[in-house]
């Protein structure tokens, strides 16, 4: 197994918020849970598409081991993500804040107790709702597919996991689902919140952890639906590739396209037979035998190297060099012939005559 650093995203909702003399926030709220999360395949630096998900389990007795919980205990606050774990170079320009004491369990959640130190800190969580959390953290990654009690599928199991900061950040993007919020205090009377469906019709629940619990499964119906549809383009996407790769291997093996090839490599091989006298081809690729006919003919270039465009005019060119040394040498050839000939055709006279001054003779 690797370890690894993480960020992993969870929402908070605004809380009653206690603060001290110095004027530094008390926030007490839920930073972890347990079950499957979705990770991107980049996030986890394994191969592949670096923006497919992957699923993780991160089982009960990994997220409330305690180890785990001890290490929560002094983890430091963060307005966003620093890109990396905090540490002594960092620390200056990243901590507002810290996590008092250590992790406890809360249901399917791991509940702290955050103080926020940092004045503008305070400010943006006031004034600019950097309200959500996500949690900093090393894990080891085991990959051993499985299905959880409620059959979920998941890819690999989280363990060893080690707190090393909680990053404010503002609304959106939650990992952990809307029920992993900072706590509220009991609130005096009735308060309603408005929750607004995909219908477009607003609806008022009284208790704000239902709403945020209808909410969260609403929200959980919408990834399944996205989840659905990108599955489908996938696998059509597929399928269409699929039907591509039919239509040409259709092409390359019609008649015509057959016949071409065929006459493509015995033009190939009829040169290379003159560019390279004596080398055997295996194979039926014209372009292979043509660097192979080059690289013999002239073994001083790296045709490996060379395009396939490069190769086919330089092959060109040498065939075209051979046929003309031959033509040269058979018209010299028919030439020698031709004169040899007239000259055993003369009266035989004169060819004695011929001869004679050859052979230093006299009639």
């Amino acid at each position: 197994m690797t370890k690894i650093f993480i960020q992993d995203k969870a929402t908070f909702k605004t809380t009653a918020r206690t603060y001290t003399d110095a004027g530094f926030l008390l926030v007490p709220g839920r930073v972890a849970k347990t079950g499957t999360q979705k990770y991107l395949r980049r996030e986890l630096g394994l191969d592949g598409d670096p923006n497919a998900t992957v699923t993780v389990y991160r089982p009960p007795e990994e997220v409330f081991a305690d180890d785990s919980l001890a290490s929560f205990d002094g983890a430091d606050i963060t307005v966003m993500h620093p890109g990396e774990l905090v540490n002594a170079k960092n620390y200056k320009k990243t901590s507002v804040g810290f996590i008092k004491g250590p992790g406890r369990a809360d249901g399917d959640f791991v509940a702290a107790d955050l103080i926020v130190k940092d004045a503008d800190a305070i400010k943006m969580i006031e004034e600019r709702g950097f309200v959500e959390l996500s949690a900093g953290y090393t894990a080891e990654y085991d990959h051993a597919p499985g299905t959880t009690d409620d059959g979920t599928d998941y890819d690999y199991i989280q363990r060893s996991i080690r707190i090393n900061h909680a990053a404010l950040l503002p609304a959106g993007a939650a990992r952990a689902g809307r029920q992993a919020r900072i706590f509220d205090n009991q609130p005096k009377g009735n308060t309603m919140t408005k929750l607004t469906l995909d219908s477009g019709r607003s609806v008022e629940i009284q208790d704000e952890a239902t709403a945020a619990l209808v909410s969260d499964y609403i929200d959980r119906l919408k990834k399944q639906v996205t989840d659905s549809n990108a599955e489908m383009d996938k696998r059509q996407a597929t399928i269409d590739g699929q039907s591509e790769q039919i239509e040409k291997l259709k092409a390359e093996t019609a008649d015509d396209a057959v016949n071409t090839r065929v006459q493509a490599v015995l033009d190939a091989r009829t040169k290379a037979e003159k560019v390279a006298p004596g080398l055997t081809f295996d194979s039926t690729d014209p372009v292979a035998i043509q660097r192979a006919a080059l690289a013999k003919a002239r073994p001083t270039v790296d045709w490996a190297e060379k395009s396939d465009a490069y190769v086919q005019a330089a092959f060109d060119m040498a065939a075209d060099q051979v046929e003309t040394t031959d033509a040269h040498a058979e018209q010299k050839k028919k030439l020698a012939e031709d004169g040899a000939k007239q000259v055993k055709e003369q009266p035989k006279p004169a060819y004695d005559s011929y001869a004679a001054r050859f052979t230093q003779s006299k009639e």
